[in-house]
């Protein structure tokens, strides 16, 4: 959670979202919840992302309403 620069509840609320939409299954694992992809089209939605971020760096960047990550890069 601090690689992504918000909390464990956070995080928790938001994958239970996605869990919510299908986007990813949770499953039990004693006191845990361990998440996996729950629609195959995921990984191509987080590749065109990953894709129009790196086209759009200098103007992410540049963008003051976004705050920067733990490690200094957004």
């Amino acid at each position: 959670m601090r690689y992504a620069g918000i909390s464990q509840p956070r995080v928790s609320v938001h994958l239970s979202c996605l869990a919510d939409c299908g986007y990813v299954v949770a499953r039990r694992d004693g006191r845990k919840l361990r998440y996996s992809i729950g629609d195959p089209r995921v990984p191509d939605l987080l590749t065109l992302a990953r894709a129009l971020a790196v086209e759009n760096a200098v103007a992410l960047d540049c963008c003051t309403r976004i705050p920067a990550a733990v490690d200094g890069s957004r």
